[in-house]
């Protein structure tokens, strides 16, 4: 290989290249793995959640009616809202639909990345609790975390959402009732 032939070569005297050994570095396992890309991944994006707010919120998106969607929330529903936002976006561009035009409301646990990227116009409430980076990229949206009002624990004692939260966020709202992980806002910048 590459790193027979560079030890090899007459011309390596410079003392320090003429003690490199890039054999590690090039050899290939005898297993055949592709190094190179040779085919798609399949994210699931048929299951996502987001398909359904899609379903639900089509007066918001065609007419700007104010819309209301009441759902429950796994953690393993991840981004939710942010195929929602992207076609707000799409449709309306960087000034998105009027404040609060829709309103998601969830009750559960939210899974990674609740809201990323989330346009103006959309308010998505959880009621329980969220994963790590809730309102990553924020984009004039609002986000709210808040404990269920059925619980006997003292929601500002307690962890409400994960870490990282509005990693890079550029503009909207959000709150959190309670506590939350390590590196809150980092790269924030709005």
């Amino acid at each position: 290989g590459h790193a027979e032939r560079l030890k090899k070569r007459e011309d390596v005297n410079h003392w320090k290249a003429r003690h490199v050994d890039l054999s590690d570095l090039f050899h290939r396992p005898e297993r055949d793995h592709d190094i190179r890309h040779t085919g798609t991944q399949d994210h699931g994006l048929e299951h996502a959640l987001d398909n359904r707010l899609l379903e639900l919120a089509a007066p918001a998106l065609e007419r700007k009616e104010k819309v209301q969607i009441d759902l429950p929330i796994v953690n393993t529903n991840r981004t939710v809202g942010t195929i929602l936002g992207s076609e707000v976006s799409i449709k309306y561009g960087l000034e998105g639909l009027p404040e609060d035009t829709i309103e998601l409301n969830f009750t559960g646990s939210a899974g990674q990345s609740l809201g990323a990227w989330l346009p103006r116009g959309i308010k998505i409430t959880v009621e329980g609790d969220a994963n790590d980076y809730t309102g990553k990229g924020l984009s004039g949206g609002k986000v709210i975390v808040r404990a269920p009002k059925v619980s006997k624990f003292d929601p500002f004692e307690s962890i409400i959402a994960g870490n990282v939260l509005l990693y890079g966020a550029t503009a909207g709202e959000a709150y959190f009732q309670g506590q939350v992980g390590e590196r809150f806002c980092v790269r924030n910048s709005g």
